[in-house]
């Protein structure tokens, strides 16, 4: 079955700028494109029924970086490499704040903490390497302490027997995922974009200096769209449409408790360099992630149910009441892709756990780098 007639023209056909994936890269590309070109006709597709991905199944960090995040970069990337990164974070989530306001995010500054709860655990850095790395990004967030240790057991609800050390990053917040992905489908809206879900994009032809997308929709009708440019923002899904490029599907659990009475803990929580993080939500708790333990899905959340026991003893007696999965897009290293791979084509991949913070700065980065065909 083929579209319609008034199905091609109004959606498909003499498109300036068609984006792959509705996620907070592929909307921010959408919308600073649109400020650039004012007369662009810009369509935005993705295969969720719901849109927006990993942006919209994520556990709302507006984070930068925990301190061993951060030292693991500067040992990867190089010091001036990492630090230009992690200034795309803090742009980016300056951007997000400033775009749509602290309100409609459901945003707020209530800082991060860093555990080490013991054996098999990142090692904390030490009084040296904190005062160190506050000395390095001092450029970036303008205060001299923008790290500083704090005792584990003065922190509420936290079991602190043996706990060691914490690491407090007062200038991290958190957000409300679902209001975020609100705050950008309207903002694209109003702004003249067309967000079309249910749309995936099964290959890209980029023959001759031309881009053609092969597409299915839910509804299984295939077709063909002929943008006059294109950028790929699916992340980690990038090297599905796109062969060779450095970026890989990586699959993070989420683990949510229903309410818990007199429950409130006040921070987000970094643990093993950012592979595990928890956050409350209102009066429940949620964890999530534990790739890097290398389990299965069943075996993965027992273990992040057991250690959210072991911190948060009043997370015992609770039930779990939300439960999922989400893609992050990692590589050889965390720096985002951005780059052009034809001639009116580019790619805006690889956000490398980082999506809230640095995705409306890639976005920009990928609109700037295709608006000047």
């Amino acid at each position: 079955m083929a579209f319609s007639y008034w199905e091609s023209n109004a959606w498909f056909e003499e498109v300036d700028l068609l984006v792959v994936g509705a996620g907070i890269v592929g909307l921010s590309a959408a919308l600073h494109a649109r400020s650039l070109h004012p007369d662009w006709r810009i369509v935005v597709v993705d295969a969720d029924p719901l849109g927006g991905g990993g942006s919209s199944r994520n556990a709302g960090f507006s984070c930068f970086g925990s301190a061993t995040e951060l030292r693991s970069d500067r040992q990867t990337l190089g010091d001036e490499a990492a630090l230009e990164l992690v200034r795309k974070r803090w742009q980016g989530l300056q951007r997000l704040r400033s775009t749509f306001g602290d309100n409609a995010l459901g945003h707020r500054v209530c800082g991060s903490v860093e555990l080490f709860p013991g054996e098999g655990s990142e090692a904390p850095p030490s009084a040296r390497e904190l005062e160190d790395l506050n000395r390095w990004i001092e450029p970036v967030t303008g205060v001299v302490d923008t790290f500083t240790p704090v005792p584990s057991h003065s922190l509420p609800h936290l079991l602190g027997d043996a706990r060691g050390p914490a690491i407090l990053s007062r200038l991290e917040g958190l957000l409300d995922t679902g209001k975020m992905n609100r705050a950008f489908r309207s903002k694209a809206h109003a702004s003249g974009i067309d967000v079309l879900t249910g749309i995936r994009v099964e290959s890209i032809d980029t023959a001759e200096g031309n881009c053609q997308l092969n597409i299915i929709t839910l509804s299984r009708e295939e077709a063909s769209i002929r943008p006059a440019r294109l950028v790929v923002a699916t992340n980690a899904l990038g090297s599905t449409l796109i062969p060779g490029i450095d970026v890989e599907p990586a699959v993070n659990h989420v683990l949510v408790t229903d309410e818990i009475l007199d429950f409130e803990f006040p921070h987000a929580v970094h643990i093993d360099a950012g592979y595990v993080y928890a956050r409350p939500i209102e009066n429940r708790m949620l964890i999530g992630g534990g790739r890097h333990w290398g389990l299965d899905e069943t075996a993965t959340r027992n273990r992040l149910m057991a250690l959210m026991h072991e911190l948060w003893p009043a997370t015992e007696a609770a039930g779990i009441a939300y439960q999922w999965s989400g893609l992050l897009g990692v590589g050889e290293d965390r720096s985002p892709i951005v780059k052009r791979f034809a001639p009116n084509a580019s790619a805006a991949v690889r956000l490398g756990g980082m999506g809230v913070a640095i995705g409306m700065e890639v976005g920009r980065m990928a609109a700037e780098e295709i608006a000047i065909n």
